[in-house]
C-alpha cells in the first residue's frame, strides 16, 4: 500500500490565497472562510490553520497586494532614468497602469478601504511609503528638480496622498479611466505642489 503524498503547506497556503483573491473580486469585497475553503479544495479548518481568521486571511491578501505593487512600482529605484522628474512621472504612470490592470485593486482601495483589517495594513504600509518617499523628495531637492524647501517627509505625504486620492476618485467614477490622461493631470498637480518651475 503506497503512502499518502505529503501536503506542501506553502502550496496549500498559496492556493487558499488565490481562491480568496478571486472570491473578493467576484463578490466585490464579500467572502467567507467556508467559500474560500471550498474554492481552494481544502477543509475550512485548514484555511483557519493557515490564516487564523477571516481578518487574518484578508490581511494576508492586502499585504500580498502591496508587496506586488511596491516591488513593481513604488519601491523601484529606476536608476536607469537620470532625470528626476521624468523618473517620478513614469512612476505615477506605472502606478496607475498597475492599479488598472490588477483586478483586485479597485476592491481594496475603494470597497474594503474602511475595514479594520485593511486599514491596519494600509497604516503600516503608508508609513513605509512616506519614509521612502521622503528620501526621494530629498534627492529631488538636492538635484534642484524640486524647488520647494519644505520638509521632505511632508512633501512625500502630500504627494502620495494626492495621487492616492485622485486614483481612488477616478476608480469610483462610472467613466472609463484614461491612464495617460490621469497621469498627466496628477503630475501637473504634483509639479505645482512641489514648487517646480513651469514647463515652457
Amino acid at each position: 500500500m503506497s503512502a499518502k503524498p505529503k501536503r506542501n503547506p506553502e502550496l496549500t497556503r498559496a492556493r487558499i490565497l488565490e481562491s480568496a483573491r478571486q472570491l473578493l473580486v467576484d463578490g466585490e469585497g464579500a467572502f467567507e472562510m467556508s467559500w474560500v475553503a471550498r474554492a481552494a479544495g481544502v477543509s475550512q479548518g485548514l484555511a483557519y490553520h493557515h490564516f487564523g481568521s477571516k481578518e487574518g486571511l484578508l490581511s494576508a491578501i492586502v499585504n500580498d497586494f502591496y508587496d506586488r505593487i511596491e516591488a513593481a512600482v513604488l519601491m523601484v529605484r529606476l536608476d536607469d532614468i537620470q532625470d528626476w522628474e521624468v523618473r517620478e512621472r513614469q512612476r505615477v504612470k506605472s502606478y496607475i497602469d498597475f492599479l488598472i490592470s490588477d483586478p483586485l485593486a479597485i476592491t481594496i482601495i475603494t470597497r474594503l478601504a474602511g475595514t479594520p483589517a485593511v486599514a491596519a495594513v494600509e497604516t503600516e504600509r503608508w508609513q513605509r511609503l512616506v519614509e521612502t518617499g521622503a528620501r526621494n523628495m530629498a534627492d529631488g531637492q538636492a538635484r534642484g528638480s524640486i524647488i520647494s524647501t519644505s520638509e521632505p517627509r511632508l512633501l512625500a505625504a502630500m504627494t502620495l496622498g494626492a495621487v492616492r486620492s485622485a486614483v481612488t476618485s477616478e476608480f469610483t467614477s462610472s467613466a472609463a479611466t484614461d491612464a495617460a490622461q490621469l497621469a498627466d493631470t496628477i503630475w501637473h498637480y504634483v509639479r505645482r505642489g512641489l514648487g517646480m518651475e513651469e514647463q515652457s
